[in-house]
């Protein structure tokens, strides 16, 4: 069995897999122990079922303890040695270039990026040191959002400022996403029968970013050093004047800090709606012709629009398919519809009925006489993670 964990600061989720091999994957279970420091839960769902704990959850090391043990008391598990392999969601991993076991180099690497990602490298690395304690004989896996991008060229990776600031600070585009974005890239081979495709790829979801991939590699892509530049998001701002920051900090006589955790968390359709960073509530108040709502959603799908645009050119038009993706891209037909309205240089043909169809896994909403043709495909982050999980047992 596989084990899947997405670490977070308050909450672990995670999903068990059995497995023939990379092929052949079978979700059995998923949960999350949440509230972890505060009060404590644990949801557990098995065959239909939804088991939930209310437990005491002081730390990570009771959290990771209860889930194991829940597991086995709901006979999910047999024994805790079928978990052979346990693969970890890891934000930022510097310039590491593929998924690696977790030895003292990997987590060093881990340990030295924390400072790029501080609110998720750390209790990632919290949880990874736990899984070990209680699963020693399971090989333990770093999967990062950031490798990917690793195959960018210089050129879109560097930013204009001292280049002194890259050799001796690292200050360079990392991207995240990853692995979202290399599950959409195999899905859209499997679909077209054909590999080494020019696509673009929009992963919008409370936090977003687009992708250019480029014969089959990440070209570019919109976050940046950190997951806070590029589009604008739920609750991040996005790009953005940099000066804002030091002008602001005297305006409110705040800390940089202060101003870079407004810029994350109460920026973005949050800020400009006033509502939500939930989109869903911000589409509501657009129907109800609220007029931040509206202003938001403009907004919003401009700022994607503009970054699409940038990155066909930057493929010299030869870009074949946009594919929209995560919980937005995938199920709000409404902003999709309102980006490809603002791509007016692609000559997009928007297939309407397509765009409100359902769909299980992906539908192509573009008309065939639509010069680029558009998709929305769902993601699977989880199922990319326990395929390379298992690529290093079969070595």
């Amino acid at each position: 069995m596989i084990l899947v964990v997405n670490p977070g600061s308050s909450s672990i989720k995670f999903s068990l897999y059995e497995y023939k091999d990379e092929k052949s994957i079978k979700k059995i279970s998923d949960g999350i122990a949440e509230q972890i420091k505060v009060n404590g839960k644990v949801i557990i769902n098995y065959q239909n079922k939804k088991h939930e704990f209310e437990v005491k959850l002081p730390n990570h090391k009771i959290a990771i303890e209860t889930i194991l043990n829940k597991l086995d008391e709901l006979n999910i598990i047999k024994d805790i040695k079928d978990i052979n392999g346990v693969g970890y969601r890891t934000v930022h991993g510097g310039t590491i270039s593929k998924s690696s076991i977790i030895d003292e180099i990997v987590h060093k690497k881990i340990e030295e990026s924390s400072k790029l990602a501080p609110l998720h490298n750390p209790p990632g690395l919290l949880v990874i040191d736990k899984f070990k304690d209680f699963l020693p004989h399971a090989i333990h896996v770093a999967c990062f959002d950031t490798a990917y991008h690793q195959t960018m060229p210089e050129i879109n990776y560097i930013y204009p400022v001292n280049y002194d600031w890259y050799e001796k600070h690292g200050v360079r585009k990392y991207g995240f996403h990853g692995t979202s974005f290399d599950y959409i890239n195999r899905k859209y081979e499997e679909i077209v029968n054909k590999k080494n495709n020019n696509i673009v790829v929009c992963h919008l979801g409370n936090g977003a970013s687009i992708c250019s991939i480029k014969e089959g590699k990440s070209f570019d892509t919109t976050m940046g050093l950190t997951p806070l530049a590029g589009i604008m998001m739920g609750s991040r701002s996005g790009d953005i004047d940099p000066s804002i920051i030091n002008y602001m900090s005297n305006e409110l006589n705040a800390s940089v800090s202060q101003i870079n955790d407004m810029l994350n968390n109460e920026s973005g359709l949050l800020g400009i709606s006033k509502v939500s960073s939930d989109i869903r509530y911000v589409i509501d108040g657009y129907k109800k012709d609220d007029k931040m709502c509206k202003l938001a959603l403009e907004l919003y799908t401009q700022k994607i629009a503009n970054f699409v645009i940038q990155m066909v050119n930057q493929q010299e038009g030869k870009v074949e398919s946009i594919i929209f993706t995560a919980g937005i891209g995938e199920n709000a037909k409404d902003i999709v519809s309102m980006i490809i309205s603002k791509l007016y240089l692609l000559d997009i043909k928007l297939d309407l009925n397509k765009n409100n169809e359902s769909y299980e896994d992906n539908i192509k909403i573009s008309k065939d006489e639509s010069k680029i043709s558009v998709y929305k495909i769902r993601t699977n982050e989880e199922i990319m993670i326990c395929r390379d999980v298992i690529s290093f047992l079969n070595k």
